[in-house]
Order: structure tokens, then C-alpha cells, then sequence
């Protein structure tokens, strides 16, 4: 197993680079919790301007020295129901795509991570069942909270009060044994292994993920 622990940071001081021509700085992947800047971040994830906000198109650069990771471009002719995104190399070769969707029963989001050079998969869904019980539980006193919060000042309680379950999971099948996790996001953590998926491909997954 290799472990790498990341967050996707979209503060201030994980913006302040150079951004590639027509393109904004939007983010940066870096070890720890992100709150202290790192040096040298795993990837800067640099947005096209007047990308659409469902089917966002970036390009992860490394900080040093400075090269692109990857491509993370909307995919035409998806089906209706779906939004796929390839990942291409910095020399423009696929290494594999990323597919939003809902899950069977078509209650939750599902993103599934599909590799081409190993032909393997991983597929997450948002948020976890105890997550979403908590969730619709506490839906009932959303109009007290939010009075409560407005009466105290905050004019946008809609930013922490109807925010979902975001926990998710990305699983897959190695040698055939139990399912093994890929990817792991947990409270504005990443925990990734890159020894069953490409790191690039993770690294896309996690930006389209905090999009």
C-alpha cells in the first residue's frame, strides 16, 4: 500500500500562483489539513475561464518542477444521465475517465474512477448511510436552526445547515480478493492509494469531487 494524505484547499494563500493562459488558479492538492501553505503542493489545479460550473475543465500542474500532471476535460456525447470527464497525460495520452452518475437505486450521487492501462475501476458513493439517517433526522428543525443562526447574525445559514452528507469512499477489486479502498474522503481529508490507481487520476477525482 501507498498511502498519500491530502486536501483539496481553495483558501487564498493555495491561489497566489501563476496560472496557465486562459485559465484561473482555483486550488491546490497539499499534505496536511491545509491550513499552512505548503511549499511545494502536490498539484495546482488551474480552472479554464467560462468553464461551466457542472462540467468543469482543468489541468493539474506539478509545483516543481513545474510540468502538467493532467487534463480533466468534459466528455461529449454522454448519456443523459451522466457526466464524464477524460484524464489525459501532459503528453495528451487518456489515462482514464471519471463518471458522475446516481447510484442503482438512483438515491445518491455516485462517481466511479475507471483507469485505461490497468482496465480496473473504483466507485464512490456520497455520503454514508449513517450520514444521510443524521441528515434527514434533524431536517424537521431546519427552520428553527436557521432562525436561530439569523437571529445571531449569520445571514447565510444555508452555507453549514443544508449542506449534505459528503463522505465518500471510492472501492475496487484487487486480485480478486475483498474490496479495497482507492480513495477516502472524510471531514476535508483525502486519504489515496496510489498503488491501485494512478495518483493523477486521484488527484482529478478530488478536484472534480470539490468543484
Amino acid at each position: 500500500m501507498t498511502e498519500i494524505k491530502f486536501c483539496l484547499s481553495r483558501e487564498e494563500f493555495a491561489q497566489q500562483f501563476a496560472a496557465l493562459p486562459q485559465h484561473e488558479a482555483w486550488g491546490a492538492l497539499q499534505t496536511g489539513n491545509g491550513r499552512i501553505a505548503a511549499e511545494s503542493p502536490l498539484a495546482r489545479v488551474h480552472r479554464l475561464d467560462g468553464s461551466d460550473d457542472y462540467e468543469p475543465t482543468f489541468t493539474l500542474t506539478a509545483a516543481e518542477p513545474t510540468h502538467t500532471l493532467c487534463t480533466v476535460v468534459p466528455q461529449v456525447g454522454a448519456a443523459e444521465s451522466q457526466t464524464v470527464h477524460a484524464v489525459h497525460d501532459g503528453s495528451g495520452r487518456l489515462i482514464g475517465r471519471i463518471i458522475h452518475e446516481r447510484s442503482p437505486l438512483g438515491i445518491r450521487q455516485a462517481w466511479r474512477i475507471e483507469e485505461a492501462v490497468k482496465q480496473c475501476s473504483a466507485i464512490a458513493y456520497k455520503g454514508n448511510i449513517r450520514g444521510w439517517i443524521a441528515y434527514w433526522l434533524i431536517s424537521p428543525f431546519w427552520a428553527i436552526l436557521a432562525l436561530l443562526d439569523l437571529l445571531n447574525g449569520d445571514t447565510h445559514p444555508s452555507r453549514w445547515l443544508w449542506a449534505k452528507p459528503h463522505r465518500a469512499r471510492w472501492r475496487m477489486r484487487a486480485g480478486g480478493g475483498p474490496r479495497k479502498a482507492a480513495l477516502d474522503y472524510n471531514t476535508g481529508r483525502y486519504r489515496a492509494d496510489t498503488g491501485l490507481l494512478d495518483a493523477r487520476l486521484l488527484y482529478a477525482q478530488a478536484a472534480l469531487y470539490g468543484a
